[in-house]
């Protein structure tokens, strides 16, 4: 047995560009955890992959690139994919190998169309190089990394095969582009998003309006539908939030409306009532090229009662605030 991250498997100078699916179904993360305690048991032998970890690499590439080569790059691949489509896999069994403990994906085939697809499309950016492909791609998602040579034993070997979740279907729906790191203190790979890239051809979501009634109602103590504290992502074609009155405006609002039940407080003519502000598209303000990145199509994650993360399609996230989630659960509330 050996060390995953081994002097030959160990980078000189990444973070390399990479294409992955983040396997963040809650089925698939439920499978992975079963297996944690025993690889617990091992200590920092072993560098479990935690939840936001977990992921198939469609295709790596192992050399540094400059900012121009990743930009068509994952332009290539966006475009590539478009002739791809949604795989829908098992996850399992689990398999110990020499250096990490891995999950198998079936059927195979149509995880290795995305690798064909990604790869020609990577391969043709000039002053890239790919690593030679294998006879067969292998899909796999790795549940934790081997850090130590003593822990894949007869007894390990074991007490793994006594586990045996049952085995789960997910579907891959999309792939990330990103920055991959091999983080050596944990002793598993995390990565920097840079863009979201669907598979299949990407319809255009529908646009999403929030904010147009702005009540007690609509941010009351419980949601419109859901546990106040679970996650949850929602997909938007744009975002248009109405802003808020100011404190002024509101206050002036309030007495405008309590001069006016009596009609004799104005002499000459009614004030104007303060006039709403224009609505506003949410629109990703990261750099991106030589600019700014300005996508409007957008996924929000987040609960009731937490501040929101916003993605564009490139990968871009920022939080913004509770009444964000509040706003686009309410616009997003699905039929009853």
């Amino acid at each position: 047995m050996e060390s995953f991250f081994s002097e030959k498997r160990t980078w000189a100078d990444g973070p390399y560009l990479h294409f992955v699916a983040v396997l963040d179904d809650p089925a698939y993360v439920a499978y992975a955890q079963a297996h944690h305690e025993l690889l617990a048991a091992y200590g920092d032998r072993v560098g479990i992959v935690p939840a936001p970890w977990l992921h198939w690499t469609a295709q790596g590439v192992h050399h540094r690139l400059d900012d121009g080569q990743v930009e068509t790059a994952v332009q290539a691949v966006r475009e590539a994919a478009r002739h791809a489509a949604p795989a829908t896999v098992t996850m399992g069994p689990v398999w110990p190998g020499p250096s990490a403990v891995t999950v198998a994906m079936y059927p195979e085939e149509p995880l290795a169309a995305v690798n064909t697809l990604v790869r020609a499309a990577v391969s043709a950016v000039p002053g890239v190089q790919l690593r030679e492909a294998a006879t067969r791609f292998w899909p796999h998602s790795t549940l934790a990394y081997f850090r130590s040579p003593s822990v894949h034993d007869a007894e390990f070997n074991r007490r793994l095969r006594t586990i045996r979740p049952d085995r789960v279907e997910i579907t891959i729906k999309r792939l990330l582009a990103v920055y991959m790191y091999q983080d050596l203190d944990v002793g598993y790979y995390t990565w920097t998003p840079i863009a979201e890239i669907p598979l299949g051809a990407d319809a255009a979501a529908p646009e999403v309006v929030c904010g147009k009634t702005r009540t007690t109602a609509t941010y009351g103590t419980t949601p419109p539908w859901g546990d106040s504290d679970a996650e949850s992502e929602i997909t938007v074609g744009r975002l248009v939030v109405q802003p808020p009155l100011s404190e002024s405006q509101i206050r002036y609002e309030s007495f405008a409306s309590a001069a006016l039940d009596d009609n004799t407080y104005f002499e000459e003519a009614e004030p104007p009532m303060p006039v709403w502000p224009d609505p506003v598209t949410i629109a990703c303000e990261r750099p991106y090229g030589d600019g700014v990145c300005g996508s409007t199509r957008l996924r929000v994650r987040g609960s009731w009662n937490s501040p929101a993360v916003i993605i564009c399609e490139r990968g871009h996230s920022w939080q913004d605030t509770v009444e964000m989630m509040r706003e686009v659960i309410v616009a997003a509330e699905p039929a009853r």
